[in-house]
């Protein structure tokens, strides 16, 4: 399983950093271990959300550790992918106990061409490293419906409060929480339940008492929360289709009506023909084994809890549908895993044919993560954005070893670059993207006062130095 993995993954473990990657590692490149405590009372420069254990703190051990490798940020990505995989297995098998239903939603778990974009996307580290948190938290929390022994309550309140420092996505942990108690605590008391919950509660409530002064959402429109119930269901129907193993990539060419552009079929038809029909057949046989077989499934209690979990891991990001992307589905694809696992499994113990349908399914589910990983390789911004940035620092390093602290970069654009789309810019506009303005050339150099200006992008001040002024044009390696 693992060496399929790795197959499956292999492009995307071996890329290169790009945009985001740089701004993060550029801020705290100068500083030092002695600094952690620093992170998680003030906001560095150009921080907006208050992350300080999965951002600038990891961003700086890994830096001091690895410099800029960026294999060990991949596997470490990895590493909690298989982590929580590894939690799944856990907790399923606490609240389902049947070995098939653990095995199914683990091995589609794991094949999710979800994890492609969290491998590609370094920064999805944050998300990563929250969910694996969320489900200690859910998982002592489970023991201690078990065993009522308080060392486990207050390990879950643990857990829960050092992930609301890695995103604050975690805030909706206390959900997790009363569906458990709901189907797994035994008598449902209403005063019981709040005296569990005032805890969490409190915890974050302090957290965002805290951070107010810290953090705050930014100005731009895509960060601002949109509550129109249409908006809400068209975002939520989103996460579905990617979970179920549509390409990030797909909303840029959809419609109103659910109508394809026709770009998307003369760029990629032959993905379409192949993966949209599979997609439609597992996704109908799926709907029908649940139809069918929908008496036993709706008595179990497991399938319903996983139903609710999957809403409530969304739920913080419902609310912002110019901001939606994959790598939110970090703690959904664990739910969403289970929901299948659970059907599946149900469905194999019936007839023959069952066993052939559920087959069938997980067939396709295989060959749809590998196209759908394939074509994010392609597609995926991250992806196509970490082999530009590899190509053009190299060509950097090889053409100008030696950049001091003085040295100005100008980045001038290229008169032979596509007129592809006014948003899409300039060659040099997308270098500026790429690179993080000047953030990964005072990495490369490992000068943080080195400066670097963009034809595309504000051009050279008047009163740069000339004499200091290396120009060079912006080149892609596609």
């Amino acid at each position: 399983m693992l060496f399929f993995l790795f197959k499956l993954y292999n492009v995307a473990i071996n890329s290169y950093f790009s945009q985001d990657d740089f701004f993060h590692l550029r801020i705290i490149m100068d500083k030092n271990i002695t600094d952690i405590p620093d992170f998680f009372t003030s906001r560095l420069e150009g921080q907006t959300f208050y992350r300080p254990i999965s951002r600038e703190t990891y961003n700086l051990i890994m830096y001091k550790l690895f410099d800029l490798n960026p294999l060990s940020y991949h596997l470490v990505n990895l590493f909690l992918i298989l982590t929580n995989a590894i939690f799944l297995i856990l907790i399923t098998k606490k609240l389902d106990k049947t070995f098939l239903t653990v095995f199914l939603s683990t091995f589609i778990f794991l094949v999710s061409s979800v994890h492609s974009i969290e491998l590609y996307y370094l920064s999805s580290i944050q998300t990563l490293l929250s969910t694996s948190l969320v489900l200690v938290s859910i998982l002592f929390y489970i023991v201690y419906i078990n065993f009522r022994h308080i060392n486990y309550f207050l390990a879950s309140l643990l857990a829960f409060s050092v992930a609301l420092l890695c995103h604050e996505s975690a805030i909706i942990l206390p959900g997790f929480i009363l569906i458990l108690e709901a189907f797994y605590g035994g008598k449902f008391n209403v005063k019981s339940l709040a005296f569990k919950l005032i805890p969490y509660f409190i915890l974050m409530i302090i957290f965002l008492i805290s951070t107010t002064s810290i953090t705050s959402l930014p100005s731009q429109k895509v960060y601002q929360p949109n509550f129109n119930i249409k908006s809400i269901l068209n975002t939520f129907g989103w996460y579905i289709a990617w979970s179920v193993g549509f390409p990030e990539m797909l909303v840029d060419f959809v419609k109103p009506g659910l109508k394809l552009k026709t770009e998307f079929m003369i760029w990629y038809k032959d993905y379409a023909r192949i993966i949209f029909p599979i997609i439609f057949i597992y996704s109908a046989v799926l709907f029908l084994l649940f139809f069918q077989l929908r008496e036993t499934l709706i008595k179990n209690k497991f399938l319903i809890f996983s139903v609710l979990a999957f809403v409530i891991s969304l739920l913080p990001f419902l609310f912002f549908p110019q901001h939606k992307f994959v790598y939110y589905l970090s703690l959904g694809s664990i739910w969403f895993s289970a929901i299948f696992g659970t059907i599946l499994s149900t469905a194999w113990r019936y007839s023959l044919i069952h066993k052939a349908l559920v087959s069938l399914v997980i067939l396709f589910l295989v060959l749809v993560s590998n196209r759908t990983t394939e074509i994010n390789a392609k597609t995926y911004w991250a992806a196509k954005r970490a082999a530009a940035a590899k190509a053009i620092l190299e060509n950097f390093k090889k053409s100008y070893p030696n950049a001091n602290k003085d040295t100005i970069f100008y980045i001038v654009d290229d008169p032979s670059y596509p007129d592809i789309a006014k948003e899409w810019g300039t060659s040099s506009q997308q270098v500026f993207y790429i690179l993080s303005g000047s953030d990964a050339l005072k990495l490369l150099y490992n000068k943080p006062s080195i400066k670097v200006y963009y034809e595309g992008s504000g051009g050279l001040p008047n009163n740069a130095d000339k004499s200091k002024v290396i120009t060079i044009m912006a080149k892609f390696p596609y």
